[in-house]
């Protein structure tokens, strides 16, 4: 089996890049052969979520396809692209998939949600906003002007543990609660979530506590199952690993009786649909997935993943900047 590694910068669009936090995303793109089966995988870790770096990645990367490391010894960023390659030179991705439902993603403040913003999420029946990085008023106002002119969606909140109760409560205070799937692990203390839900009525997803594979985390997610709050854990797929590794985390949360929401950290459309075939293979994986981001990305590995009417059609795996690797 041979590999080649090929690095890569894919800009981010300028309004968008205070959400994703850089202005590029740096990305490593593997390519695996066996023979005449050939497979891709791509690691992008993002300042912020991942504690690995690309230059940590790459030297991994190269030591793996050396035989110098196991595939278990290497940074989640980088396992999850090689068990990408590898699953697609066992066949992963190469045929039709089923469509996959996705959740629209938008990422400005009140002000920006303008005529034309509204337009191209008219017909989207579920719409995530972020919240916690505005004034109370700000994101006051952003949640009511989406309330208004998105009136045929639902909402998923995401606060990624911004928030005070206090702060939280004072921000969808009133609001309908209907019109929200879930909020998203707002809260800088995760047992406050019970709480968050029976004032606000509205259920819970988690996030960040799903990544925390210490013993602090698991009683974290245990005491929250038995609090029957949380209808969902959001598994951003790069941040835990080998695509088993999901799987297994998949196979947890049906366990605790939730099901599973697959998201990217940004990545290229190749990885938004890797989650396309993946969400195929999980049984707790039918809610709306967070693989609405192609349009935050000035450039892409390949044709963006641009869901219709929160839809994503499916296709066989694309090949990653085909033209590179002739």
């Amino acid at each position: 089996m041979s590999a080649e590694i090929l690095r890569v910068s894919l800009g981010i669009r300028p309004e968008s890049q205070r959400i994703v936090g850089v202005s590029t995303r740096e990305a490593i793109f593997l390519r695996v052969a066996d023979g005449a089966r050939v497979g891709f995988g791509e690691c992008a870790p993002l300042p912020g979520l991942h504690t690995e770096s690309v230059d940590d990645c790459m030297e991994a990367i190269e030591e793996w396809s050396d035989g110098l490391r196991e595939l278990h010894e290497l940074p989640p960023s980088a396992a999850f692209a090689a068990s990408c390659a590898l699953a697609m030179v066992d066949g992963f991705g190469m045929h039709v998939c089923a469509p996959v439902q996705v959740a629209s993603f938008f990422a400005g403040t009140a002000s920006e949600l303008d005529d034309g913003a509204v337009a191209s999420l008219f017909d989207a029946p579920v719409v995530k906003l972020k919240i916690g990085r505005a004034s109370e008023s700000d994101d006051r106002a952003l949640l009511l002007r989406a309330l208004a002119a998105l009136p045929n969606a639902r909402f998923r909140i995401d606060g990624n543990r911004r928030l005070t109760l206090r702060e939280c409560v004072a921000r969808m205070r009133g609001l309908d609660a209907a019109r929200f799937e879930y909020l998203e692990e707002p809260l800088r203390d995760p047992l406050q979530l019970p709480e968050l839900s029976r004032v606000t009525g509205i259920d819970i997803a988690l996030d960040e506590s799903v990544a925390d594979d210490s013993d602090h985390g698991a009683e974290i997610r245990e005491s929250l199952a038995r609090e029957e709050c949380v209808v969902a854990w959001v598994l951003r797929m790069s941040a835990l690993g080998a695509l088993d590794a999901i799987s297994a985390h998949a196979a947890d949360a049906a366990h605790h009786g939730v099901e599973i929401v697959l998201s990217t950290a940004y990545e290229s459309s190749f990885t938004l649909r890797i989650a396309q075939h993946l969400a195929g293979t999980l049984p707790n994986a039918r809610r709306a997935h967070g693989i609405g981001t192609a349009s935050l990305l000035q450039e892409d590995s390949c044709a963006p993943a641009i869901p219709m009417r929160g839809i994503l059609e499916g296709a066989p795996l694309p090949v990653p900047f085909a033209e590179a690797w002739d």
